[in-house]
């Protein structure tokens, strides 16, 4: 077939239908492979050689003028197969970066795993809390006042925080999820396979007569002699 120039479509095999080429070129000049790193990359290790010649192709000084579509309709590539081996290798890439991320996100997930120390909430990491003026300085540990009463205010007594002791910290569990998926991945225990119990429908029963049922089958023979 005789090749002919059009004005958007580059030289192109004559009778085609420009229609096709115009969303082939805004397609390709959306991925803007001259200056997209990414795509230049995924198209230098292209086991298919129309993709690398694509890449060497766009990237001389002769082609510089010549339309995105035009030189990939030279390379023998049309804008479904362009669009399926994108969609393959932005997949790829996107697996390629989530395994480079996992070893940080595994790292984050360890770590709210584990139990840490902070200041005791209770007594806000000051080892004492307020306390009422009644109570027995003998069996009540770091008892004391600490502002006598005033003609504006009353007097202050404490006592020793008795969720740290006085030791101003407490030890907070690590993040319960967080610690089931790190042994999950460690191998330690086995992924949940849901409940271990299935409660049967007797028959299509409903709901309310099934669990009678149930209740008649674990009845219990009350005369029956005791097992010693």
């Amino acid at each position: 077939m005789i090749a002919v120039r059009d004005g958007s479509r580059g030289m192109v095999p004559g009778g085609i239908n420009a229609g096709k080429d115009k969303v082939y070129g805004a397609y390709l000049n959306a991925l803007d492979p001259r200056d997209n790193p990414d795509l230049q990359l995924s198209l230098a290790a292209s086991t298919d050689r129309r993709f690398v010649e694509f890449l060497e192709r766009i990237r001389l000084r002769r082609y510089e003028r010549v339309s995105l579509q035009t030189i990939a309709k030279a390379c023998n590539i049309g804008l479904e197969e362009f669009q399926n081996w994108w969609q393959r290798e932005s997949t790829q890439r996107a697996i390629a970066e989530a395994q480079r991320a996992s070893p940080l996100v595994t790292r984050d997930m360890a770590d709210t795993a584990r139990s840490k120390q902070g200041p005791c909430e209770k007594c806000e990491g000051l080892g004492i809390i307020t306390a009422p003026s009644f109570l027995d300085a003998d069996t009540t540990p770091g008892y004391r006042c600490v502002a006598e009463a005033t003609d504006d205010s009353s007097a202050i007594w404490v006592r020793t925080c008795p969720y740290c002791g006085g030791s101003k910290i407490e030890t907070k569990p690590g993040d319960t999820h967080s610690q089931d998926r790190v042994l999950e991945m460690a191998g330690l225990i086995q992924k949940s396979k849901g409940p271990m119990v299935a409660i049967n429908n007797y028959g299509g029963a409903a709901h309310a007569s099934a669990v009678t049922d149930l209740d008649k089958d674990m009845a219990i023979d009350s005369t029956a002699t005791d097992v010693e």
